[in-house]
């Protein structure tokens, strides 16, 4: 129920739209109740009375009492779903914006799959219980209530007799909403997974048909949908019983009419036009308690969907600006770990222990070990996607904690080991994290990354549209692409995260010069496996198990006869005259 409340304060926001929809409710069952009267008034003085004039003018007012209801009607409906479509779409906002502000670690541990299942899913039944659900039951409730008091009006015994049984249906409603609801659920969330299933299979194809799992994988995902078809099976046999059932406690009430009434009519009591009234009274009763199953339905839908999507919106960033965030008056770059730790928040063992360095204005700091050993989680905490566990992370003399957050992600540039590029034009791309960049200044990067070559022989330029992910790109000039979109905001601080590990040697070589220059007045931290692309940095940190186990520059390290020198002699000793050519 709480949830429900929470999903119809959103209609607070378009009052009006929710008054004139009340108004046209109101009108509309109006014109619809006074048919039965009028049909009442026609076969009691003009069919009775054989008085044709009765009978014209009071078909007349029937046709007119029918096209009033469809006017208001029509009205209602409008405005219903408005509403309806505005909700959704305001919840949909709400989701996706709360979504992009939660920390990294809630995505570390939450499917994709489920999330997009909230996000349409779960908020399309939404939609439907505000477009449909609701409206049957605002106009049912009011219609019960006028038309009990019309019987009561007409034949206080008749309408206790006819009404009856209206209890009985009430409970059962209840009943079925209580035992449907958990049922939905479990649909919901195993639609989520089937989600998840379908978009790793498709955003992993090419893995997929690598390894030839083409006929695994698709008895996987068959697996998925039988259990999601026995999830929603089991949920329409419960309602496919309860529809039949609730037609048949109906169906009592009219027989009770036809015997009592009918006897009335016989004695005298009654007249012809008032059973018949009653009986279409009775019949506008049979769409409400028609209705009532599917609203239920539809309500316990929502409800379960509200719950995926409010325990989205309930949960709160753990990563988020402090009250007193600020920025620092002159950003330069200066950054220092100061005896950090981290552990992930799934993990039991840390993943950095112990961790002290300074990285100067204009420096270079390359970071190197083996997989696992804490690289990639170092410069996830310069720019917070992370808080420390202990030690502390500053930032030109500031606590990360303490910067605010756009400001200090706005002046790092990252480029990932596989870098993701949006489905648009090339000029989007680059201009991602400076939408007001100019074309000059995209252009510039652009050269800087070694990228303009290739984009202006395409056909549209800087115009041209990549296909999803960049698929039309080749996976050098994808990477390329992504360094450029990191230099275009012109960063104080640079992270590339092994970002020449899927080029060639020619292309690394040619990334490496245009780098060169770019990481002249900032910042730089280098993770590479290729040991050519840490050779000129200032610094040189091997890690191993989330400790730094050597520290130096190039020839130090060769000097000591450790790790990094094995690493060297295996890579480089017979590159060293190719490589050469850079320094």
């Amino acid at each position: 129920m709480e949830n429900l409340l929470r999903i119809l304060r959103y209609l607070g926001r378009y009052k009006w739209s929710l008054i004139a929809a009340h108004i046209a409710l109101g009108f509309a069952l109006l014109a619809q109740l006074s048919i039965p009267k009028l049909v009442q008034y026609v076969i009691d003085h003009g069919i009775s009375a054989n008085d044709n004039s009765v009978i014209v003018y009071g078909s007349l007012l029937i046709v007119a009492a029918a096209a009033v209801q469809g006017v208001f009607t029509y009205g209602r409906t409008y405005l219903f779903q408005s509403m309806a479509e505005r909700v959704s779409t305001d919840i949909r906002a709400e989701l996706y914006e709360h979504m992009m502000q939660l920390s990294f670690g809630y995505f570390d541990t939450s499917q994709s799959g489920q999330l997009m299942s909230r996000a349409t899913e779960d908020v399309n039944a939404i939609r439907r219980f505000l477009m449909f659900s609701m409206r049957l039951a605002i106009f049912s409730i009011a219609m019960f209530v006028i038309v009990t008091v019309l019987l009561v009006r007409e034949d206080a015994v008749l309408a206790v007799m006819s009404l009856a049984i209206m209890p009985v249906l009430a409970l059962s409603a209840v009943h079925f909403g209580r035992n449907v609801r958990p049922m939905f659920s479990r649909v919901q969330q195993q639609f989520g997974e089937m989600s998840s299933m379908m978009q790793e299979n498709l955003a992993g194809n090419r893995v997929v048909r690598v390894f030839a799992r083409e006929e695994a994988e698709t008895q996987k995902f068959d697996r998925s949908i039988r259990l999601l078809m026995a999830r929603q099976m089991e949920a329409i046999r419960y309602w496919s019983f309860y529809m039949p059932f609730m037609g048949l406690l109906s169906s009592i009430s009219l027989i009770l009419v036809l015997w009592y009434g009918g006897r009335q009519v016989l004695n005298g009591t009654m007249s012809v036009g008032t059973l018949v009234a009653f009986n279409l009274y009775l019949a506008l009763l049979a769409g409400p308690v028609r209705n009532l199953g599917w609203i239920v339905n539809s309500v316990a839908r929502a409800a379960a969907s509200g719950e995926r999507i409010f325990e989205v919106i309930d949960t709160r960033p753990t990563i988020r600006d402090r009250v007193d965030a600020r920025v620092p008056e002159v950003i330069t770059g200066d950054v220092r770990f100061e005896c950090v730790s981290f552990r992930y928040p799934t993990a039991d063992d840390h993943a950095l222990q112990d961790i002290s360095l300074h990285a100067r204005p204009g420096e270079i700091i390359a970071l190197f070990g083996p997989t696992g050993s804490g690289k990639s989680t170092i410069v996830s905490l310069i720019p917070r996607f992370y808080d420390v566990t202990s030690g502390r992370v500053v930032v030109d003399g500031l606590d990360v904690r303490d910067w605010r957050l756009a400001a200090l992600r706005g002046s790092i540039g990252i480029v990932m080991q596989e870098s993701f590029l949006f489905s648009t034009t090339i000029r989007e791309n680059i201009a991602f994290g400076a939408p007001n960049a100019t074309m000059e200044q995209i252009e510039a990067a652009a050269r800087m990354a070694r990228a303009h070559d290739f984009i202006v022989a395409m056909p549209d330029g800087y115009d041209s549209v990549l296909g999803e992910r960049g698929v039309s790109l080749s996976g050098g000039q994808r990477q390329r692409v992504a360094i450029a979109r990191a230099l275009c905001s012109d960063p104080r601080i640079l992270i590339l995260d092994d970002a020449t590990s899927s080029v060639d040697m020619e292309t690394e070589f040619e990334i490496q010069q245009a780098l060169k220059a770019a990481m002249v007045g900032r910042t730089t931290f280098v993770i590479a496996q290729r040991l050519s692309t840490l050779k000129h940095a200032n610094t040189i940190l091997v890690l191993d198990e989330g400790r730094v186990v050597e520290r130096g520059d190039h020839l130090s390290l060769l000097a000591r006869q450790g790790f990094y020198a094995r690493m060297y002699d295996l890579q480089l000793r017979d590159q060293e005259q190719f490589v050469g050519a850079a320094d």
